[in-house]
């Protein structure tokens, strides 16, 4: 897929409402092979799963700006309350600077020590399967396939 297909996919995503974005949040965790959260409120869990022992954490925030320092601390709460090993974040666009420092400080806090793997993605890495896409799909189950009608699956 080239540049521009992506940005048009990116851009029509952004434009949906909100039951919408979340239906979109939940293939996307699907697709990442995890469990999709539930519909309507699912106390900040839009995926989850367990592979090889670790538990995965997937927030989904398909926002049209970048995220703010705010949403940083709000997905450090649930990885460190809900006691993940991995973290995946999804942006509609991207992170501000402000977000990638607060969340850096709580991930290398001296109660965690790094003992918690993030990766921040956005709809464009995973549209492209960008190198920060490939990275993270390294510490998740394989990828489904979803272009079949597999959704109906997790729905």
């Amino acid at each position: 897929m080239n540049y521009l297909e992506i940005n048009a996919l990116v851009y029509g995503v952004l434009q949906l409402d909100n039951d919408r974005k979340q239906q979109i949040g939940r293939r996307l965790a699907a697709h990442l092979g995890l469990t999709p959260g539930s519909l309507g409120p699912d106390q900040g869990i839009d995926g989850e799963t367990i592979d090889h022992g670790k538990r995965i954490y997937f927030q989904s925030k398909l926002f049209r700006d970048p995220l703010s320092p705010g949403l940083a601390a709000e997905f450090f709460g649930y990885l460190v309350g809900y006691d993940y090993d991995i973290g995946i974040m999804l942006s509609g666009t991207r992170y501000t600077n402000g977000f990638r420092e607060r969340l850096e400080q709580l991930l290398n806090s001296d109660r965690l020590k790094g003992d918690i793997k993030v990766h921040l993605l956005s709809l464009e890495d995973i549209f492209g399967e960008t190198e920060v896409f490939q990275n993270a799909a390294l510490d998740l189950p394989p990828l489904r396939d979803l272009s079949n009608g597999a959704w109906c699956d997790f729905e």
